[in-house]
């Protein structure tokens, strides 16, 4: 399963930057085509071929790097066009950079971007203001597996995103006493599925009691002690984070450790 289509969402700021080098290294090693995409406006339809200019000279990094792209200007309300925007174009997956609290006039920031992760249907990676590419790439994975009864939906991305960079697959599970052996198998199975399929797997076991509410801050100390440089969430199909409030998602989105997030 290789990954050939690449959206990158464009707003011209910073972080949209940032981004762009981000989506270079993927592409790089994939060698998959990239659809820089921007939302402008109703009633600036007419300045297409400007909107189109300042996308390409925003991009000049990719083709320094030698990448193929293409520019897609769509208009309207941003939350009414992107799914729709999305959908048209195909793609394997979909990069987004995040400008957080100090992006509150942007559409991506904080509380938006997990309304936006909710809307659309393929996997979206999330790159925040203060992330650092990582030179070597993604080699360091980390999936918590909370209430993941079933990977087998996981195969295809993680497949598309890790075979690119040979990366090791690390599973965090979180169990109390009383669901210790059920949760030991569960993430057992996780492990030897991606072993099978030829990725270096591990498990990790944290012991939690029932109380526990919450999981984000176990998730990004552990990931900052194991070099971790992505972090993959599982959103169930109702969109919804059964194991995290609003908080607990956007302490992980916009983590502090700056770790690029796989939403799948």
């Amino acid at each position: 399963m290789e990954l050939k289509k690449i959206i990158l969402l464009i707003d011209f700021t910073g972080v949209s930057q940032l981004a762009l080098e981000h989506t270079a290294i993927i592409a790089r090693q994939s060698v998959c085509l990239v659809t820089l995409l921007h939302i402008a406006e109703n009633g600036k339809q007419g300045e297409e071929k400007e909107i189109k200019a300042r996308i390409r000279d925003f991009a000049k990094h990719l083709e320094k790097e030698g990448i193929s792209f293409s520019i897609q200007v769509n208009y309207g309300n941003f939350f009414e066009v992107i799914a729709p925007s999305i959908t048209a174009l195909n793609s394997d997956l979909i990069i987004i950079g995040t400008h957080g609290i100090k992006g509150m006039k942007h559409n991506f920031v904080s509380s938006n971007i997990a309304k936006l992760i909710r809307l659309i249907s393929i996997p979206a990676f999330i790159i925040q203001g203060h992330s650092q590419p990582p030179q070597e790439g993604y080699t360091n994975i980390l999936i918590p597996t909370l209430e993941l009864k079933d990977s087998t939906f996981l195969e295809q991305p993680l497949r598309m995103f890790a075979s690119i960079f040979h990366s090791k697959l690390f599973f965090l599970s979180f169990i109390n006493k009383e669901k210790m052996a059920a949760a030991t198998k569960e993430t057992n199975d996780h492990v030897k599925r991606f072993t099978d399929l030829g990725f270096s797997s591990s498990m990790e076991m944290e012991e939690t009691s029932s109380y526990t509410s919450s999981y984000s801050k176990s998730i990004v100390q552990y990931a900052d002690i194991e070099d971790i440089n992505v972090l993959v969430l599982v959103f169930h199909e109702s969109g919804e984070m059964r194991n995290f409030d609003d908080e607990d998602l956007e302490n992980i989105l916009l983590n502090r450790l700056g770790i690029p997030v796989l939403c799948v």
